[in-house]
């Protein structure tokens, strides 16, 4: 009896020495707007309270951000920020659940990622600027601005990631949809992702760089806005006009 409970002592004490650790490496330290956690491992009134700068951000808190908010947080050496009207969950350092809304990945040193939404999930390996937005049919864009490495699912598809290049991760089983080169320079023109936070991306000459590749081998291309996905079967996209010719 007296070993069990020295041995039930020491994992207590390793699970929280873990926590603490995870909690002081993932800290915000950009907050606009109004953006709540809910606790999970509560119940009531006093599972919501706002988040603050500065604060650690742990498995068993669900962030959401309100209209025109967002939050950035840095976890050791990787970059997430949150979008505006966003439901997100860190799930441990290298899992991040989103429920709704979009979120910003960004990382410079190569490791496995996965990403994962209410229908879908999927696992990037390697390193780069990612863009990941929800869609209705519970899956999600998987947006790179920039990055090198492969994605893969459960059943076994996987694809190299190419910077610019939109690829559709569908559930049910987890499978790729289509896949769609977008606008690099539109897309860092149009995204509150990347341009509304005070502090610049740390790899945003790597974004620039897969711009000017991306200029030289999609020259007379169409500009397109991609909408939602309202099921597996149905993407919107909105063309419009062609570039004129250099």
């Amino acid at each position: 009896m007296l070993f069990r409970n020295y041995f039930f002592i020491v994992i207590a004490a390793v699970l929280s020495a873990a926590i603490f650790l995870y909690g002081k490496n993932n800290q915000v330290n950009y907050l606009k707007g109004k953006v709540e956690v809910i606790d999970s491992s509560k119940a009531g009134a006093d599972s919501i309270f706002d988040l603050e700068k500065n604060t650690s951000v742990l498995p068993k808190h669900v962030v959401a951000t309100g209209k025109g908010s967002r939050m950035e947080l840095r976890q050791n050496d990787v970059r997430w920020r949150l979008g505006s009207l966003s439901v997100g969950r860190w799930l441990s350092e290298k899992s991040f659940w989103l429920h709704s809304g979009s979120a910003l990945f960004c990382s410079d040193t190569a490791g496995d990622f996965t990403f994962g939404t209410r229908e879908a999930n999927a696992t990037f390996s390697g390193r780069g600027t990612i863009i990941i937005e929800a869609t209705a049919n519970g899956g999600f864009k998987f947006i790179p601005l920039e990055a090198k490495g492969t994605i893969s699912t459960d059943s076994g598809d996987a694809q190299e990631v190419v910077g610019g290049r939109l690829l559709l991760v569908l559930g049910k089983p987890n499978r790729f949809g289509d896949a769609y080169d977008l606008d690099i320079l539109l897309l860092l023109k149009s995204s509150r992702l990347v341009n509304a936070f005070p502090s610049p991306l740390p790899t945003f000459e790597k974004i620039g760089l897969a711009l000017y590749v991306q200029e030289l081998k999609l020259k007379g291309k169409y500009d397109a806005l991609i909408g939602d996905a309202t099921t597996n079967d149905n993407l919107q996209m909105w063309k419009f006009g062609q570039k004129p010719a250099k």
